[in-house]
């Protein structure tokens, strides 16, 4: 059934105020009867919430459905089985089901669903389209159930999902994806509003189900491979066209697919059964980085919406654009995923040990993560053939044909190999990418240099460049360079900003006297040890070119005359003096000022005596009182 845009918007207007009615209902009901979801350690809500938020969902998604005049056959099917998988989560957040148990029920309403005729499209086979229709089903379902661990995550991201899939089809995907996007997208709309941060009711495995398998049907129902090449023209065949028919799925739906590997995958690596719950979810560990739960819920709406929307332009632009995009989404989030993991190893607690057997049977794995080198290499090899392709694209105005194919298939193999050769004779499998610094920077740029040197004089030589542009391999290595040292870059990113999230939480403010060396290092230092809760306010510095300059995000307020005023004015509780080469009389003075002004003060040290030039001594006497920096230890939230 097609949808205008005007009753699209009816469409939307009713399921959301069928929501926004219901679901008070809903909760009013669930207070009455008791059915309460209580306060545990392993869960994240802190107050006893209304449960069975999923009847408001299901009712609020149907109940437009029985004025419909049409409504197809995959459809209707699609609608049965959403109905059949609520019923399923009904009884388990009543009777709390065995995991076994749930998974044999989805799985046999999944292959109900793929009896009914509803599954992927454009697979070579039939038998190979059954059993990833059916893979998928579960997948998403599991997944979506999985993400609705915080207030307003899941209910958030299937509505920016529905949506997205609506825009899906108003731009020539399959009509009948319309009105069942928007009644879901209005559905989900009305109960975000009471399930956002502080909820006031959740829905439960009865929502979570009906929403993963329903966008898990809508994702796979009709054909997704519009915009592909005919095999019969030189298009793509096998496993090419088995990703380019689940790209824009995968991409409209990241989000619960990201967290349902990061929770997979840590659990199996830590000796722990993937279907227990905890707080071990990406939303949770963004939290312990110093997101506050609502921030978190928002931004990852955002990322989901703006991956969505690139999806969406890309499908109609360039099949193999596409694919190059959602490799490197792929890239950024497997750092993205090692960060977290690495970053909050707190979320596990020693008593949640499991057996010996469990441990070892995730032995192997972590043997094979400590080879670093062989996952560096495997991602290099990932982005080298992303720069490649990309540099066509560039080239070739989004287009690659036939016969640029067939290049890419005879140099390919040839680049792979003499770049990551490069790259080991220079050192980048060698360091460590979270202290990556200039000087590593340098390296890949000679490293880049000279393999793309090499690359062009083998092609010379074998192929006589014969069909090759002289400007795609300019692109190459400058793409390369960027994705290359990108990367390397990405877990210090990742590391620097969380660490100014986390600085914000704190509850000490402090000044750092000494806008030099020493005050740089010093607060480098507080932003890489999160035992602490000081928060640095400014700078203080007698060097007047330097007033009002920010140095990582820390204005210098301005020098020691100012230290009284400043400390009222910003409620400052702690000073430290970081200029290295100070006096005992310089440090003594600043000492004076800062009690006039009431505040502590403490001196911090350098590693190394100072020493200056024609003296045998430390400048610092054996006398001199040292004031360590020992960050105050605190407990996190």
């Amino acid at each position: 059934m097609s949808v205008t845009l005007l009753n699209a918007g009816l469409f939307f207007l009713y399921a959301f105020g069928l929501s926004a009615f219901l679901t008070p209902c809903v909760i009013w009901l669930s207070k009455r009867i008791g059915f309460m979801a209580q306060p545990r350690e392993d869960r994240w809500h802190r107050r006893p919430t209304a449960l069975l938020g999923g009847i408001a969902l299901f009712l609020s998604f149907m109940l437009p459905n029985l004025f419909l005049r049409e409504i197809s056959s995959p459809m209707l099917v699609l609608t049965l089985g959403a109905s059949a998988m609520f019923l399923l989560g009904i009884i388990d957040d009543v009777n709390d089901l065995s995991p076994q148990s749930k998974f044999i029920g989805q799985l046999i309403i999944s292959a109900l669903i793929v009896a009914g005729g509803v599954r992927i499209q454009g697979l070579w086979h039939p038998a190979a389209s059954i059993i990833l229709t059916l893979f998928w089903f579960v997948a998403i379902t599991n997944a979506v159930n999985i993400l609705d661990n915080m207030d307003g995550l899941a209910a958030g991201i299937s509505f920016i999902a529905a949506c997205s899939l609506w825009v899906y089809s108003q731009l020539g995907g399959p009509i009948l994806l319309g009105l069942p996007a928007i009644l879901l997208a209005g559905a989900t709309a009305g109960f975000w509003i009471y399930n956002f941060n502080p909820a006031k009711i959740f829905m439960g495995d009865c929502g979570s189900l009906f929403l993963g398998f329903l966008l898990a049907g809508l994702t796979v129902t009709g054909t997704w491979t519009s915009g592909l090449p005919d095999p019969a023209d030189g298009g793509y065949t096998g496993v090419t066209s088995l990703v380019l028919v689940l790209v824009v799925p995968v991409a409209v739906l990241i989000i619960p697919l990201f967290d349902t590997a990061l929770v997979s995958f840590t659990r199996v690596q830590t000796g722990r059964p993937i279907s227990k719950g905890g707080r071990d979810h990406t939303s949770h560990r963004m939290v312990l980085l110093g997101y506050s739960e609502k921030r978190t819920v928002l931004t990852l709406m955002v990322w989901a919406g703006s991956i969505s929307a690139l999806a969406l332009y890309l499908s109609y632009q360039s099949a193999q654009g596409l694919l190059v995009m959602l490799s490197v989404v792929a890239v950024i989030s497997l750092f993205f995923g090692t960060f977290l993991t690495h970053s909050n190893g707190a979320v596990y607690d020693s008593k949640a040990g499991d057996s010996d057997t469990v441990f070892r049977r995730s032995s192997l794995l972590s043997r094979i993560l400590n080879k670093k080198q062989i996952l560096q290499a495997v991602v290099d090899t990932v982005l080298i053939s992303i720069a490649y392709l990309t540099s066509y694209l560039l080239r070739y105005d989004g287009v690659i044909s036939l016969w640029n194919q067939q290049l890419i298939e005879k140099s390919l193999p040839l680049i792979i190999p003499v770049k990551l050769c490069c790259f080991w004779i220079f050192g980048l499998y060698r360091g460590q990418w979270r202290y990556v610094s200039i000087g590593d920077m340098g390296r890949i740029f000679k490293a880049v240099v000279i393999s793309s040197l090499i690359i062009v004089g083998l092609l010379l030589y074998i192929y006589r460049f014969e069909g090759y542009s002289r400007v795609l391999f300019l692109n190459d290595a400058l793409l390369t360079l960027i994705m290359i040292g990108g990367v390397r870059l990405l877990m210090r990113f990742f590391k620097e900003y969380f660490s100014l999230q986390a600085e914000r939480s704190n509850s000490i403010p402090i000044l750092i006297i000494g806008a030099g060396d020493g005050g740089d290092l010093f607060l480098r230092e507080l932003r890489h040890n999160s035992n602490h809760d000081y928060l640095p306010v400014g700078f203080i510095d007698d060097d007047p070119a330097k007033k009002s300059q920010i140095i990582h995000g820390i204005k210098v307020l301005g020098d020691r005359e100012d230290i009284p005023d400043i400390v009222k004015r910003h409620g400052v509780k702690r000073a430290f003096v970081s200029i290295m080469s100070a006096t005992n009389g310089q440090v003594e003075g600043i000492f004076d000022i800062c009690k006039k002004g009431g505040v502590k003060c403490d001196r911090v040290r350098p590693l190394l005596p100072i020493v200056k030039s024609g003296e045998k001594e430390s400048a610092c006497s054996k006398k001199d009182k040292v004031i360590p920096f020992r960050p105050r230890m605190r407990k996190r939230k």
